[in-house]
């Protein structure tokens, strides 16, 4: 069965997986065809003949209810596309079913009419740097389908901000291009067009640079899946935004973000890809302060952390240079470590995990791997004033001994989703209160565990001993990368040597 070869693809948010397996499936389907090259003009049925096309894609079984529905989601939540955008506030919204709407610039025919008409103004993420703009939203029905034209509304076209497009106006279309074939008795599909066109300010000044060509392939898929996603019902079931505010979150990320993406994203010495780590630290470092700054008491001192497992060190240099008395363990230094500085306080070390205590504030663990589930008991043991809460961002399932888990996964969960849950009960079991967000980050492991210990720190002690008793028993320390590295050349010169013998 076709649907069963895209349950292996579900994310943790995925709580149907019948629909979501149909979902994928149709997302297989996209095929768009991008015009960023060659300056075709199209008939839309609009006031105008000076539309370009720039891309459009074909779309099964779909309606223009499906098509309104996503039009509405970002009429009202601009973000949702231009991510430089905070908010959207909405100035005026009027809907319409006559053919004379007062601001409506289209022609009033019987098959070409405003069927809603709004006012909105974008307020940007950097308003101290970056102006806001007032923008017409028409939905318009025409003879063969429906478009939602943007109109900015500038006083002069110089001033549109470098996050809005520069054009007259921009849209996006769903062209019933085709229907049943009367002759055909067997064709029951109706094919239909997703489609964006503008009127450019200059001919050709859409597609000059291959950023604006992205942005407009990115919007064709993005519609595309959209559409496909209301056709099948399907909700997704992620609430970001839980624990810490969105707004709060939004601008500690833009100020941290203004003060070390660049330098960190030129100035990456590793071999992986700077633009995802140092986007993800800063927002993972953006959402663990606001989140200590709900949590701690403003009498306090600044929280302190370790971060165990912290890999290049980047989130530990992040909170240190930010104020916050911390260091990073891993089991290997990296190359990244000496250009921090003095100030971030990095540590090469093999942790035995069933030994091992802390004095801080907070633990962390950001994709630790096998010290995930000992981070609760961990914390447990710990001797810090009021006992350290955690933070562990899981990502490949190990268990206690270090080894990697398997699960049968049942309908409506993931893999990564049951090994969550398994984090959550081992947290709650060590007398930990769990709550649960899912992060804005470019990455599908992006749900974190935030545990706080209960008042009655000995009310589960027998359980966390039981636990001990097992990791000292059955956890098995992982190899360190330089050792396996050191190994292999090893036998590499081993070969060498036997061949030249």
């Amino acid at each position: 069965m076709q649907s069963e070869n895209y349950e292996s693809q579900l994310g943790a948010e995925a709580t149907d997986t019948h629909t979501e397996a149909l979902r994928l499936a149709s997302f297989a389907k996209f095929k768009p065809t991008y015009y960023h090259d060659e300056l075709k003009c199209v008939s839309t049925g609009l006031d105008s003949n000076d539309w370009r096309i720039l891309a459009e894609a074909e779309i099964e079984d779909s309606e223009d209810l499906h098509f309104l529905s996503v039009m509405d989601k970002w009429i009202r939540e601009a973000e949702l596309i231009i991510p430089p955008i905070k908010n959207t506030e909405i100035v005026e919204d009027t809907s319409s079913s006559n053919h004379n709407d007062p601001h409506s610039n289209v022609n009033r025919s019987a098959t070409n009419y405003v069927i809603r008409h709004v006012c909105r103004v974008l307020v940007p993420k950097r308003k101290n740097k970056d102006p806001t703009i007032r923008e017409h939203v028409d939905i318009v029905r025409t003879k063969n389908g429906i478009f939602a034209r943007f109109i900015p509304q500038p006083a002069e076209t110089m001033e549109i901000p470098f996050y809005y497009p520069r054009v007259h106006e921009f849209a996006f279309g769903y062209i019933e291009s085709g229907s049943m074939d009367s002759d055909d008795k067997n064709h029951h599909e109706s094919s239909c067009k997703l489609i964006i066109v503008a009127r450019e300010l200059d001919t050709g000044s859409t597609t000059v640079t291959s950023k604006q060509c992205m942005i407009w392939k990115d919007l064709i898929k993005r519609l595309y899946k959209w559409t496909a996603t209301e056709r099948f019902g399907y909700q997704k079931r992620v609430l970001h935004d839980v624990i810490v505010g969105y707004d709060a979150y939004t601008a500690k990320y833009q100020e941290l973000k203004a003060k070390y993406a660049l330098h960190w994203v030129e100035n990456w010495p590793e071999q992986t890809d700077p633009r995802k780590f140092v986007y993800e630290d800063i927002a993972i470092a953006s959402w663990i302060i606001c989140l200590w700054q709900q949590k701690q008491d403003p009498q306090k001192q600044r929280p302190t952390f370790v971060d165990l497992g912290c890999g290049n060190g980047l989130l530990v240099h992040l909170l240190n240079s930010e104020g916050f008395s911390g260091y990073g363990i891993d089991q290997c230094s990296r190359k990244v470590w000496n250009n921090f500085g003095e100030d971030t306080d990095l540590r090469a070390q093999t942790l035995i995990p069933y030994e091992f205590t802390v004095d801080v504030d907070w633990i962390i663990g950001n994709h630790a791997d096998e010290l995930v589930p000992w981070i609760p008991v961990i914390a447990t043991r710990s001797s810090s004033a009021s006992r350290p809460g955690f933070i562990v961002i899981p990502c490949c399932p190990h268990d206690l001994s270090g080894s990697k888990m398997s699960f049968q996964v049942i309908p409506g969960q993931s893999k990564y989703h049951l090994y969550v849950n398994y984090i959550v009960d081992l947290a709650s079991k060590c007398g930990f209160g769990v709550e649960k967000e899912y992060l804005r980050i470019p990455s599908t492991k992006n749900v974190a565990i935030v545990g706080t210990l209960g008042t009655d720190t000995n009310a589960n002690s027998l359980f966390v001993d039981n636990l001990l008793q097992t990791g000292a028993q059955e956890f098995i320390a992982r190899v360190p990368d330089s050792v396996k590295n050191e190994i292999r050349l090893e036998k590499a010169r081993e070969r060498a040597k036997a061949l030249a013998d």
